[in-house]
């Protein structure tokens, strides 16, 4: 091994009953966090990444950081006593506590909530002794354990200390480390195997057997511990395409990249791999060493959220076309034309928003939608919701928004089209409108072009209040509204503003 320390830190932990008494280096450097308590229930220690989320360091051994650092801890069905948590779980039955979901409240205020698994630790009788436990936010966009960024940082840690070549000292003192440090690569619920130059499998954790639901063949599989591969998108994927395998054809690190993992027995797990190379002191490639994430709880929890996010939509569009017919059923059966213009415009607002609420409906994403196809929504509904014979041209950018500015701008768009389809008609009744979206620095433009005789903001905003409800829309997304006149003819109406998301 390259680093004395670690050595010394991982000889300590040789025997199980040394883990309750001072937390191996090794679990520092896991992009993973970790704590492990005594068979009473208390803290023994914790590493810096649980620590971190807790939002506190419990004392030694200190009665109130029984089986956790913070408090209340609550379940999706409720109060969790600290009794019944998942590391106390494992102290009453012995048994290895699996994707329990519970959540907590920081000393600063802020909820989080974590995704826990938990091994036992036994002592020389077998008795069950304490807990060693892994948790981690269960909505973290980068897998289960962290910030990619984070875990690429510790691994890089990891791939520094282990063994390589001749780094390793007397080949005798170089096995005994290597089997302490695989004794605690097996207490950790966190799939990890390593593999040499070739891509052949020369070690992997009961971890990566439970999770792969079979023992690889050591130096005859290669890369990948799973039987079968998938992409995210459930195309197959060979084994030699793998992640692993690019990592050590590319000498490179892969991050950020989804899979899907086939059991012998057909069931399908996603996870995220973080194949990282490792070199000896010549930089030569040597091998590699890899953890694989199980994100299966949070891709159900996506499915979840985007179920009730589309039922939600769908039932808030119901409800507004049935607020546009009886606005529209108003409209019909009134003759003051005071009371008709007032119900027009406010059912041409409601058309608009219905419009952004379908748009939000039909997207793939929980929180952001596809700005062109917005665009071009609510052009539509403006146009039918006139009654005018108006030409609307669209150019936008591809990109997407972020849901808040939805309802805003399809109310900012719908006043400008309304305003241009009354204002900028030639002599035939027919309006030429270009509406464009598209970047200008750190801000979106908004832009509604007409070839009307063009107006000046500060005399029409006095009477017109569809111009007024523009500018107040735009303060409230942070951003501003200004008309340009053209220099022959018509009028620019600009709309700038950040997306928050």
């Amino acid at each position: 091994m390259a680093d004395a320390q670690l050595f010394a830190t991982i000889d300590s932990t040789a025997d199980p009953e040394s883990l309750l008494s001072a937390p191996p280096l090794f679990i520092d450097l896991l992009p993973v966090a970790a704590f492990a308590c005594d068979s009473a229930g208390r803290i023994r220690w914790a590493n810096e990444r649980a620590t971190a989320l807790w939002g506190r360091a419990p004392g030694e051994a200190e009665a109130s950081a029984f089986l956790c650092a913070a408090a209340p801890i609550v379940s999706p069905t409720g109060l969790v006593a600290r009794a019944e948590n998942a590391a106390a779980f494992t102290l009453r039955t012995g048994e290895p506590a699996e994707g329990r979901i519970e959540s907590f409240t920081r000393p600063d205020g802020e909820r989080v909530t974590v995704s826990v698994r938990t091994n036992p630790i036994r002592g020389a009788s077998g008795a069950t002794i304490g807990v060693l436990a892994c948790f981690h936010e269960a909505g973290d966009d980068f897998g289960a354990y962290g910030a990619a960024r984070e875990a690429e940082r510790r691994l890089d840690q990891i791939r520094q200390a282990l063994p390589a070549g001749d780094d390793a000292g007397a080949p005798g003192a170089a096995r005994e480390s290597e089997r302490r440090l695989h004794e605690i690569l097996n207490a950790l619920p966190a799939a990890i195997y390593t593999t040499d130059a070739e891509g052949r499998i020369d070690y992997y954790n009961e971890a990566a057997a439970e999770m792969s639901g079979r023992r690889p063949e050591i130096g005859r599989d290669s890369w990948c511990v799973t039987w079968k591969l998938y992409t995210a998108d459930g195309e197959p994927l060979p084994h030699d395409q793998c992640p692993m395998a690019v990592a050590l054809r590319e000498d490179v690190a892969i991050r950020g990249v989804e899979a899907v993992a086939e059991r012998p027995d057909g069931s399908r797990i996603p996870f995220m791999p973080y194949p990282t190379p490792l070199h000896d002191s010549e930089g030569r490639l040597v091998g590699a060493v890899n953890m694989l994430v199980d994100i299966s709880q949070r891709k159900e929890a996506e499915s979840r959220q985007r179920l009730l996010f589309s039922e939600l939509n769908h039932r808030v569009s119901n409800n507004m076309q049935m607020l546009h017919a009886l606005l529209t059923a108003g409209i019909r059966e009134t003759d003051d034309p005071t009371a008709r213009s007032a119900l027009s415009d406010a059912a041409g607002r409601v058309a608009a928003m219905s419009a952004a609420q379908l748009v939000l409906y039909e997207s793939d994403r929980l929180t952001r939608f596809d700005s062109g196809r917005f665009i071009r929504s609510v052009c539509a509904t403006a146009r039918q919701a006139t009654g005018a014979d108006i030409g609307i041209e669209t150019d936008c950018e591809a990109g997407e928004l972020g849901n808040d500015l939805a309802v805003p701008l399809a109310l900012i768009l719908n006043e400008l089209l309304t305003n241009a389809a009354k204002h900028s008609a030639d002599e035939t009744g027919r309006a030429d409108v270009r509406v464009s979206l598209g970047k200008e620095g750190d801000r979106h433009r908004l832009t509604v072009e007409d070839r009307g005789p063009g107006f000046d903001l500060r005399d029409v905003r006095r009477r017109s209040s569809g111009l007024g409800l523009v500018a107040g829309l735009a303060r409230q997304i942070g951003g501003g509204f200004i008309v340009k006149r053209l220099e022959r003819q018509g009028a620019r109406c600009i709309v700038r503003f950040r997306d928050a998301a």
